[in-house]
């Protein structure tokens, strides 16, 4: 799959279209706008620790 369009789905959310080259099949995923600054990326700013 290969990444064909990226457009604003909302205020901080984009909506990503990928193509199938061999196929033309058409997929569409939300995802946050900035990884870095989403919820699921607080666990990097946590106390929990890599081990020793």
């Amino acid at each position: 799959m290969m990444l064909a369009r990226i457009s604003p789905a909302s205020e901080s959310y984009d909506s990503r279209t990928f193509v199938c080259t061999k196929c033309d099949h058409t997929q569409t995923r939300t995802v946050a706008r900035d990884p870095m600054k989403s919820e699921t990326a607080g666990w990097q700013y946590s106390e929990l620790k890599a081990p020793e």
